[in-house]
């Protein structure tokens, strides 16, 4: 029947649809629901709780030891200079530090690995964000600041990963940590490479402004506030830099006894 291999094509580029045929529960429960609904937790608690997840994010690739802390921070000034209240800007703070969560589901090997990725490992590193929904997904308190994390590689046109959600149906907060995300990437030192000035950052940005990636309000938002979001962002990288070598000269001594 035509009709039905066309619709098989169709839903086969959506990341989703295979990664819930084959992803096994462990991957996709890192956080138990028990661990939140347990208790209610007061927003700056669930602050302190989700930034010691990054760490344990983070430190686990020395390529991204930083990174989440300069998402976070770059997000919740964003949402601030986008309107949002004083509790929404630490919901989204919280929603920086847990957006790459589902990377604790992904192998050391890909995660570490210095030379471009092929397809499979591709594949690998992208159903991250799909870990990070359905980890998160079980805790009724979190369910706004999951769509905010889980999201922020989709795209306006509905060409991200790996739920293709397009247009109107993402929310301004996802919108704004996929606009924190590439932003931090992009302009952020890792060992294999150094991060783009701001006028290489800016062109980026507006390029996939351009392509129906990334929403022009948010990105005009940075650029008109680039210096103050940038000092943040390093601010908030530098520091996280600074615990991660003190993990790491823990972890030696560790190890010499």
């Amino acid at each position: 029947m035509p009709d039905l291999v066309d619709a098989l094509f169709d839903i086969s580029t959506i990341e989703y649809i295979w990664l819930d045929l084959v992803s096994p529960d462990p991957a996709r429960n890192i956080l138990k629901k028990e661990l939140f609904n347990t208790l209610t937790l007061e927003m700056d608690e669930i602050v302190d709780l989700a930034l010691i997840f990054s760490r344990i994010i983070d430190f686990r690739s020395r390529f991204t030891a930083r990174h989440s802390a300069g998402v976070a921070k770059t997000a919740e000034k964003l949402a601030q200079l986008f309107g949002f209240s004083s509790y929404e800007c630490k919901m989204m703070l919280v929603a920086g530090y847990l957006h790459d969560l589902g990377k604790l589901a992904i192998s050391d090997d890909i995660l570490e690995k210095p030379s471009k990725l092929d397809e499979e490992e591709v594949n690998e590193m992208r159903a991250h964000t799909f870990y990070t929904y359905h980890s998160l997904e079980p805790i009724e308190q979190l369910k706004t600041i999951n769509t905010w994390a889980s999201f922020h590689h989709e795209k306006l046109s509905g060409n991200g990963y790996p739920f293709h959600i397009a247009g109107d149906s993402l929310s301004i907060g996802s919108r704004i940590m996929a606009v924190a995300d590439v932003f931090t990437a992009i302009t952020e030192d890792r060992p294999y490479r150094k991060g783009m000035d701001f006028k290489s950052a800016a062109k980026v940005l507006s390029n996939m402004v351009e392509s129906n990636a990334l929403d022009g309000r948010i990105v005009g938002l940075l650029i008109d506030n680039y210096s103050e979001l940038d000092n943040i962002r390093i601010a908030s990288q530098n520091e996280a830099a600074e615990q991660y070598e003190n993990f790491l000269l823990v972890c030696s001594e560790q190890s010499d006894t």
